[in-house]
């Protein structure tokens, strides 16, 4: 008869082909403690309850021996456990602390992080201002590279420019005595009026004084002979110096180029109708424009009237030579008439009259001291009257009518102008020549020269004009050869 066996842990009733407690789950294979009992209990007249009340006669010493072992077991296995989870609550809490260190580390990683974003855009702008920095070095250095190579081209000249150099500071030496000179005769001089005038005086007052006696009329009030001559004294003192150059300094306009402004002893005579001429690419325009735009800079207003080029593509052209419109943008104004010129091509009517009615209106508006008119060929063309002298005489006086100071942009060649019936150039005050000059390797050079100026004391020669940053330097060319201003 099959015999029915128990886990000797639970009691739970197991087959003898088990090798583990279907409910505790310990093993049986080999167990000495499960023991055998009669599959059919009604046949043996005992269940399952009076089995187990019979396992203490059946096998007392077999029960015995195996419950220690199996307890044994099982608590070894539960301390291994404990121990492991004991081990794991370690490696958990050792985790977490390693978590808060890593998110502290990340913490400031993120500030390092912040900060080198910062590092990095100041270094950008820094990179940025040193870029423009660049640029400008760039084209000073070009400039200097240029007036190096006309330096060197020719070695004879380097020794012309030292000597010239010594004769200037002669020159100098002897111009402040000829000034020193000039000033002792006009004090003498007026020393001897005022003589003159007091003698006279006395004269006059004795003379006086006769008259009434004979016809016998009161004296008059004294006359104060000291506050006189402190008056003709301070009036003659005023006109020392006049003519001399220096002496009408705050009467001129600067140009803002250091080299030209000393040719022209100074600048420009206030009032003066200067003649800007030169052929095409020697920047006539970029010439009388940082003129105006440089008094613009202190607050003396012009009128820049462009008859050729329209107005954007002017402005853009100057911010390029580094005269940005925001510098000058509240003191001069930048007109251009081109569509108005091109609207009335092949249709009557003088134009001439409207500029100048034009320009009337914005004086009358807007007050303004500075004129540049670019071109005069342009306006002559939009006139129907044929210019002769009287003609170009009667518009420059009317520029000295309104109290400008005007630069008259032409584009005619400089040897025709002293032939031209117009006579522009013997009309105006002043006359600025520019040049274009080959040297060696077909290189370019722009020259310019002062040929008249009225009021000033000029140095009429040749200069080599370059262009660096936003102004232009002059300096003495190497070469001997005259310009070719143009056919």
């Amino acid at each position: 008869m099959p015999r029915i066996l128990e886990c000797a842990r639970c009691g739970a009733g197991i087959s003898h082909t088990d090798s583990q407690c279907w409910r505790c789950g310990e093993p049986l294979k080999g167990n000495p403690k499960a023991k055998a009992q009669p599959a059919g209990g009604k046949s043996s007249g005992a269940g399952i309850k009076d089995i187990k009340d019979m396992r203490p006669k059946e096998s007392n010493n077999t029960n015995t021996s195996l419950r220690p072992l199996v307890t044994g077991d099982y608590n070894g296995r539960e301390k291994e456990l404990q121990d492991r989870e004991k081990e794991l609550r370690e490696a958990m809490d050792a985790l977490e602390d390693e978590s808060k260190e890593l998110e502290a580390v990340a913490m400031e990683l993120e500030k390092e992080r912040l900060s080198i974003e910062a590092s990095r855009k100041r270094i950008q702008e820094r990179e940025d201002e040193l870029d423009a920095m660049a640029l400008v070095l760039q084209e000073t250095a070009m400039a200097a590279q240029e007036y190096q190579k006309t330096m060197t081209a020719d070695k004879e000249g380097v020794q012309r420019f030292k000597e010239l150099m010594a004769h200037q500071a002669e020159l100098g030496e002897v111009l402040e005595e000829e000034r020193a000179r000039i000033r002792c005769s006009i004090e003498r001089d007026m020393a001897d009026q005022l003589s003159r005038i007091a003698q006279l005086e006395a004269e006059l007052k004795a003379a006086n004084a006769t008259i009434r006696e004979s016809q016998g009329l009161t004296d008059p009030s004294p006359i104060d002979i000291d506050q006189v001559l402190g008056e003709v004294t301070q009036a003659l003192s005023s006109q020392i110096g006049t003519g001399l150059p220096g002496g009408q300094l705050d009467r001129r306009i600067r140009t803002g180029i250091e080299g030209l402004d000393k040719l022209l002893s100074g600048g420009i005579p206030v009032g003066s109708v200067v003649l800007v001429n030169g052929p095409a690419g020697s920047m006539k325009t970029s010439l009388a424009y940082h003129i105006l735009h440089h008094s613009a800079r202190d607050k003396v207003k012009g009128l820049f009237l462009s008859l050729e080029q329209d107005r954007d593509s002017l402005l853009r052209q100057m911010e390029r030579l580094g005269m940005p419109r925001e510098e000058s943008l509240d003191d001069l104004m930048v007109v251009d008439l081109v569509d108005l010129r091109r609207s009335m091509e092949g249709q009557s009517g003088d134009w001439r009259n409207i500029i100048k009615r034009y320009i009337e209106n914005v004086m009358k508006d807007c007050p303004f001291q500075l004129l540049a008119l670019d071109s005069l060929e342009s306006f002559i063309s939009m006139s129907e009257v044929k210019f002769s002298r009287i003609e170009t005489q009667d518009l420059f006086d009317w520029f000295r009518s309104l109290g400008l100071t005007a630069f008259v942009i032409s584009e005619t060649p400089m040897a025709k102008l002293e032939n031209d019936g117009a006579m522009e150039l013997y009309v105006a005050d002043g006359a600025l020549e520019l040049a274009l000059k080959e040297v060696g390797d077909s290189h370019i050079q722009r020259w310019i020269r002062c040929i008249k100026m009225r009021g000033a004391n000029i140095d009429p020669r040749f200069h080599n004009m370059m262009h660096a940053g936003n102004t232009f330097i002059l300096s003495l060319p190497m070469m001997r050869a005259s310009p070719q201003s143009g056919d």
